[in-house]
């Protein structure tokens, strides 16, 4: 027996039970679960856990012995405990007083009638008939033997790869109709495709794109790798989809619409944070990934920071990590400037004039004015 349980839901990734059995919890893998009522099917509460960074649940589960729900974040490598906010979870049922006496009684009737062997239910088509035809062997069978379905040792293997396989990277017929097999591009190693769906295969934030690294996965243009670099101690960012890398002496550009992970690998000696301000004074900096990231309320010494670039951002961000020299962001619009993808623009400023602390900003900043009050008074 099927019928549908719960639709409209995007992207299922896991689901589990609660212990007593009345509710279901759903994920939906880019950062949202569901608890339904079993006995209706409706939705009780939706858990948004998405603005903590958590945009690709991979499982869930209930725990056999407290009851408490987790799931598993694959960007974030891990496992998370969901708690209620007010340390108990409660909930109020959407059945009618009656539907469940109602239910058993009808239970009850029928066994009555039709016996104990057939089972119960609201939904069941009894005039349906399951077909007695052995299904034909040749649908199970191989249909292509391109790409990874090749016996060239080489597919899927440091060595090389199959020439045929090789080939689909430039395929643009991606409509339902042509003749490209699009389990092919699986199995040929690629993950990150013009012509696999949602975003080209991938799951890279907001306004990223992305591109395939042949039988590792793919890489996105809006993820950087933060690291601590002891030679020169400083910070450390780098670019899997550009294969640069970049320090303090580089100011990155960065554009609005956009969404950029920046993956923290420094440990807990060296904390980071992306604040909107560089402090000037003495005083605490605004940090943007505490606007943006809700789960981010210390500094970052591992995992993601999520920020979101909009109208609303400043020209400039930074990235810092105590009395290391700041990582400089200037924030653009992607079609004002005329770019593309091919590579990421940035500018090196000159080394004497990369940084300054504190006092001298503040100094710069007094001489400048002491000069523009001497021309207005001239």
């Amino acid at each position: 027996e099927e019928y549908t349980f719960a639709s409209g839901i995007r992207n299922p990734s896991g689901m589990a039970l609660s212990l007593d059995g009345e509710r279901l919890f759903v994920a939906e893998r880019a950062g949202k679960i569901l608890a339904l009522e079993v006995d209706s099917g409706t939705v009780l509460q939706t858990i948004d856990v998405s603005p903590m960074g958590y945009t690709t649940i991979g499982g869930m589960a209930v725990s056999p012995t407290s009851g408490d729900l987790y799931f598993v974040d694959i960007d974030a490598s891990e496992v998370v405990k969901v708690e209620a906010s007010d340390g108990e979870c409660t909930y109020n049922s959407l059945l009618n007083s009656g539907y469940k006496s109602d239910i058993e009684f009808s239970q009850i009737e029928f066994s009555a009638n039709c016996g104990s062997s057939v089972p119960f239910s609201l939904t069941r088509d009894f005039s349906c008939s399951v077909s007695g035809i052995i299904p034909n062997g040749t649908l199970f069978e191989q249909v292509h033997t391109d790409g990874y379905a090749s016996e060239n040792p080489d597919v899927q293997s440091d060595a090389g790869m199959d020439a045929s396989a090789a080939l689909l990277t430039n395929r643009t017929d991606c409509e339902y109709d042509s003749g490209l097999n699009f389990d092919a591009l699986l199995l040929g190693g690629y993950f990150c495709h013009v012509c696999l769906p949602q975003n080209h295969g991938s799951s890279c934030d907001d306004g990223g794109t992305c591109q395939n690294i042949q039988w590792q996965g793919f890489t996105c243009d809006n993820e950087f790798y933060v690291d601590y670099d002891d030679d020169s101690d400083s910070l450390v960012l780098s670019s899997l989809y550009y294969e640069t890398t970049y320090s303090h002496e580089n100011i990155i550009d960065i554009f609005r619409g956009t969404t950029y992970r920046f993956t923290v690998r420094t440990g807990d000696d060296r904390p980071v944070k992306i604040t909107q301000n560089l402090d000037m004074t003495g005083g605490n900096s605004i940090s943007i990934s505490r606007l943006q990231n809700p789960s981010s309320f210390e500094d970052v010494t591992t995992g993601p920071i999520l920020v979101s670039i909009d109208e609303t951002s400043p020209d400039f961000i930074y990235l810092t990590s105590g009395e290391l020299k700041p990582v400089t962001f200037v924030i653009k619009h992607r079609e004002a400037e005329g770019l593309t993808d091919d590579n990421m623009p940035t500018t090196v400023l000159p080394s004497a004039a990369v940084y300054f602390s504190a006092q001298e900003a503040f100094m710069w900043v007094a001489l400048l004015s002491l000069v523009g009050y001497a021309a207005f008074m001239d």
